[in-house]
């Protein structure tokens, strides 16, 4: 019987660290992939409009200015040329990309937008109206929340999905 505890012992030992062996090599494997996906993005700032460059998908997500918030009259145009010299297309504004820009105006969406992202638009008390291009399939949840100023707004029949209180307290 002791011969046989020292051999499931020992046996369980092994079972153990050959489990935690495995246990580190995931761990390393969830690192490096999660590292090469980050590799593959970056952030730049062209005319004024902050993107998310994903080179693997080759294209561009406007995003959040950092530091002022975007204003006046915005024109997004369909492609932009980044650092590398390779030209995305913008396909899609992310969460929060003008929430409380207060002093937006107008902005021009390009058709190669597809989606606007969670809270695009909210509190952007300025934006009297917007033309959403039928290559917009999605609005986000709270996308135009609180944008009191808002009077007109056109939205094609190709948005299939708007978001929770898309468009709660636009008076």
């Amino acid at each position: 019987m002791i011969i046989n505890r020292s051999f499931s012992s020992s046996f369980a030992k092994e079972e153990r660290f050959g489990s935690l062996k495995s246990l580190v090599l995931l761990v390393a494997f969830a690192i490096l992939a999660t590292s090469n996906t980050y590799a593959q993005a970056s952030f730049e700032t062209i005319d004024g409009l902050r993107y998310l460059i994903d080179s693997d998908a080759k294209t561009a997500m406007l995003t959040v200015n950092n530091g002022e918030k975007y204003s006046g009259y915005i024109v997004v145009p369909e492609k932009v040329k980044a650092s590398d010299g390779v030209e995305y297309p913008v396909t899609a504004f992310a969460a929060n990309t003008f929430k409380e820009c207060k002093g937006l105006k107008s902005i021009s969406i390009p058709s190669s937008v597809t989606s606007l992202g969670n809270s695009c638009f909210e509190y952007c008390s300025g934006l009297t109206s917007i033309t959403i291009p039928s290559s917009v399939i999605s609005l986000g949840n709270d996308c135009f929340l609180e944008c009191s100023g808002l009077t007109s707004i056109t939205i094609p029949s190709s948005v299939t999905s708007l978001g929770e209180s898309c468009f709660t307290s636009c008076i």
